[in-house]
């Protein structure tokens, strides 16, 4: 099992961080510009909340990811767990830490396994990781970016 962990601190109140985090339609905005997403389909958010989405990299490789919420603490706790992807397991974990009224640190926890995880490891697996470290510093800073300048609106007009 593979791990990763990242934080920024964020000038927004908790719960404007929270429900950025909440809305799929958010994913789009914060996503490398290399890697393109597609969303197919979104329940209300909560637990149990399933999203579907077309990855696409390295402009032709195109697969379909299904997650589900699994835990859902607002404002301070998400896990999704994706059901389909390329990776033989992934765990996302988001935690919302309220610094003040106007900063929050966002903590992104992921646990993941490659297919054929060992085979995996020694042929790519330091590319995988690169490459996730990567995408969450984009999106941390993506996110920062988009809070940051509409942090004065309420939570629900954060839809960017």
């Amino acid at each position: 099992m593979h791990k990763f962990e990242r934080s920024i601190l964020i000038h927004a109140p908790i719960d404007s961080v929270f429900h950025f985090h909440d809305n799929p339609e958010n994913l789009l905005k914060i996503s490398p510009p290399n890697v393109k997403v597609k969303l197919i389909s979104a329940t209300p958010a909560g637990k149990g909340q399933r999203v579907i989405i077309d990855v696409t990299q390295f402009g032709f490789f195109t697969s379909r990811w299904e997650a589900e919420i699994t835990v859902y603490e607002p404002p301070f706790k998400i896990v999704d767990v994706l059901r389909k992807s390329p990776f033989r397991s992934w765990k996302q974990t988001r935690l919302f830490e309220k610094i003040s009224d106007t900063e929050t640190r966002l903590t992104d926890q992921v646990e993941y396994e490659l297919p054929l995880d060992a085979f995996s490891r020694f042929f790519a697996g330091w590319y995988v990781e690169h490459e996730i470290e990567k995408m969450f510093a984009f999106r941390q800073k993506k996110t920062k970016e988009l809070l940051e300048a509409h942090s004065k609106q309420p939570a629900e007009s954060v839809m960017l």
